[in-house]
């Protein structure tokens, strides 16, 4: 597959939707979880933490794969 626009799109998309979720949480200081409800920075740190991290994890992921198709869009 030699278009990696593709990828990248899709990466970039990704991405912004992670910010957008990440602006939101940081700001409100809750976060919403898929089985157990909304949970806050002030009850539940930890697992506040974990939410963060995670989507900046998500984040670091995405840029990598947008500079691997930059870099070897031969590999795509």
């Amino acid at each position: 597959m030699q278009r990696p626009e593709r990828i990248i799109f899709l990466a970039l998309t990704l991405a912004a939707l992670v910010v957008i979720d990440l602006l939101k949480t940081l700001g409100t200081g809750s976060a919403r979880s898929m089985w157990t409800g909304t949970f806050k920075r002030e009850t539940e740190p930890q697992r506040f933490r974990r939410y963060v991290y995670g989507s900046y994890a998500v984040l670091m992921f995405c840029a990598g794969l947008v500079l691997w198709a930059l870099i070897w869009p031969e590999t795509f």
